[in-house]
Formats: structure tokens, C-alpha cells, sequence
């Protein structure tokens, strides 16, 4: 059953759907299924490998911003109903209510996107650009997906731990769960360029394909990381054991759960904290996915994370998709029958 997965990911690269790809599935600490098909860009001889890094976009958010937040929460030093004045100055008047819960649930009634390099003068500007842009809707009223929340909560855990957030990353995330390839702005050759947002868009190594975090230098709470994927299979195995890894407890159990399990009941959107929670009216998992199943994909590269609860199964999927409208789709497409092919797999194996 797994060489129906494996093939499929070998269809993408030569449909070209994108050039390379690394794929991984398992079960808690158990590793079932690992491949690497095609090259590091379309035109490129270099192949993928289990070391190529890739831009992982908005996985960010949940591989970076969520378990810093989880860090903070466990220890102390923040609580969920903070509001933005709390940690921040000069919160206007139309945002003093909102919470961290409201921008970890995409809640927050905050701009979907816009521009920073419209709206601020430098990086040093882009919270007083996020301060200054108005409302999309009511706090609290609606799920809105809204990178800028997650921007914002990026310079929030600034002020939480004193430090740079990519200094705060790697302090507090991967180095405890030991992921030395993953962080911002990485070097060397095995990194997979960025698919360009646009046809005939440049593809950079190293560099963010979303703007917003360009602009930000690379850094930022809702896009700009980058993994392999040996260590987003650690990542991925620790949300599948409920926070726990072969060295033991990395967070607790109850900060998972919290994450990855509804927390905008009575909302158009299932949401977890950054995690998109799957229901049978929305089975963006693919159809043979439990109702409780969790993940987050990259709209742009078609990066995704999949966890399903219930058995601890896993998937994790590295891409570098060229981000336009009809490559999104066939992406979209091609991780439904990927995820369906990956849990058939997987419980044929039990059988």
C-alpha cells in the first residue's frame, strides 16, 4: 500500500506539479514510510535528500510561534487572556481587547494580509503597522485566517522573552527537541529555493517566499522557517505522542491537547491554536480521516503537517510548490490523495 503514496509523490514531480519533495509517515515514535522524489528546482540536477531544507511557510506558525507560546504558558510567564496591552505600548483603541487566545485562534478580527512595505517605513515600523491598520471584522466574532495576528504574536513573544524570536526559537523549541536543521535563513547548498509567487517569479535559497517575512528580514512569527525532513519528523512524532519523545516529556500533555483540539466551538472554523481542526463537513484531510484529526498546510509551497489523535498516525510533507492559482489547486488535490493513500496504508499495516 505504500508504493500507492510513493508513486503518487513521483506523479507530482513529473506532472510538474513541483520539482522535489520529502515525505514522511509514522506512528508516535515509529517511522513507517519516508521518500525523497525529484530536484532541489525545476531545472536543477541536484537531487532532494532527507537533509534538504525547506521553506515551510506558514508551518510556521505552528512549528515555531505555537510551541513558543506553549513554552511561555507552561512556564509561567503568560496567560492566554493577556491583552495586547500587557506586553505592548500604545495598543489603539480597536485592539485593546484582544487577547493571546484571539490571535492563536485566528480570531483576533485582525487584516488577513496586507503589505507591510506599503504601510511601514522599515522592519522597525512593521508593529506600528499592524497597530495602525483597521479591523477586518469584530474580535472574537469569526474564524479569519490572519497571518498578521501571527506576525504580531511574533513580536509579542519578543517582549515575553527579551530576545530576538529567532534566538527565541532555537533557545526554547528546536534545540530541545533537537532539530538542528530547522531555523530562519539558513546556508548552504541543500536548500530547496522558494517557489516564486507569481510566474516567471525568481526562486531564492535560503529566503522566504512570503513577502511579509521578507520584509522582516526573514524572521517572523507566521512564515520564514525552514526544516528537513528528519527534523519535522521529530516534530511531527511529538505532537503524535501528546508532546512526548524518545528522551521523555517535552511538553505536557494538556498543552497539546489544548493546540490541536477545537477552541472556536459555536465559529464558521474549527480551530485549534494555529491548527486547523478536520470535521466530516470539512475533511480537508481527505475523506478516510478521523473527524478529531489535525494539521495545517502552506497554501503556497504545499508544505502540511497531519496528525491524527485518536492512533497517533502522522504525516509530514515537505514541497516547494510555484504558488500560483492553478499549481495551488492541483497541490491542494494532490495532498487529499496523498492523506488518503497514507492512512489506508497505515491501517493495512495494522491489520
Amino acid at each position: 500500500m505504500w508504493k500507492a503514496v510513493d508513486d503518487l509523490l513521483a506523479r507530482g514531480v513529473t506532472e510538474g506539479i513541483f520539482p522535489g519533495c520529502a515525505m514522511a509517515a509514522g506512528q508516535g515514535t515509529r517511522v513507517l514510510f519516508t521518500s525523497v522524489h525529484g530536484t532541489l528546482a525545476q531545472g536543477d540536477a541536484r537531487g532532494v535528500t532527507h537533509t534538504t531544507r525547506y521553506d515551510v511557510g506558514l508551518l510556521t506558525e505552528v512549528m515555531a510561534t505555537v510551541p513558543l507560546m506553549l513554552y511561555a504558558l507552561e512556564r509561567g510567564l503568560v496567560s492566554l487572556d493577556d491583552r495586547l496591552g500587557r506586553w505592548l505600548d500604545d495598543v489603539p483603541q480597536d485592539k485593546r481587547e484582544i487577547t493571546l487566545l484571539h490571535l492563536l485562534t485566528h480570531t483576533s478580527g485582525m487584516s488577513a494580509s496586507f503589505l507591510l512595505s506599503q504601510e511601514a517605513e522599515s522592519g522597525r515600523d512593521a508593529l506600528g503597522a499592524l497597530m495602525r491598520h483597521p479591523l477586518s471584522g469584530s474580535v472574537g466574532g469569526k474564524v479569519r485566517d490572519s497571518a498578521m495576528g501571527f506576525i504580531l504574536l511574533g513580536f509579542l513573544l519578543e517582549r515575553v522573552f527579551g530576545m530576538p524570536l529567532d534566538e527565541a526559537v532555537k533557545r526554547f523549541v528546536t534545540a530541545p527537541l533537537r532539530m538542528p536543521s530547522t531555523g530562519y535563513l539558513p546556508a548552504g547548498d541543500d536548500v530547496a529555493p522558494a517557489g516564486g509567487e507569481s510566474e516567471g517569479a525568481e526562486w531564492q535559497a535560503g529566503q522566504p517566499q512570503d513577502g511579509n517575512a521578507r520584509f522582516l528580514h526573514g524572521v517572523a512569527g507566521h512564515a520564514g522557517l525552514f526544516t528537513d525532513l528528519e527534523d519535522i519528523i521529530r516534530y511531527a512524532s511529538m505532537l503524535a505522542g501528546d508532546g512526548r519523545n524518545e528522551e521523555g516529556v517535552v511538553f505536557s500533555y494538556r498543552s497539546i491537547h489544548l493546540a490541536t483540539t477545537e477552541r472556536t466551538r459555536g465559529l464558521n472554523e474549527a480551530r485549534g491554536y494555529g491548527f486547523r481542526i478536520t470535521k466530516r463537513s470539512d475533511p480537508f484531510l481527505g475523506h478516510l480521516w478521523p473527524s478529531d484529526g489535525y494539521g495545517l498546510a502552506d497554501p503556497a509551497s504545499g508544505s502540511l503537517i497531519a496528525v491524527s489523535p485518536d492512533d497517533g498516525f502522522f504525516v509530514a510533507l515537505l514541497l516547494n510548490g510555484h504558488g500560483t492559482t492553478d499549481d495551488r489547486r492541483e497541490i491542494t488535490r494532490m495532498h487529499k490523495l496523498l492523506l488518503n493513500a497514507a492512512y489506508a496504508a497505515f491501517q493495512h499495516d495494522e491489520e
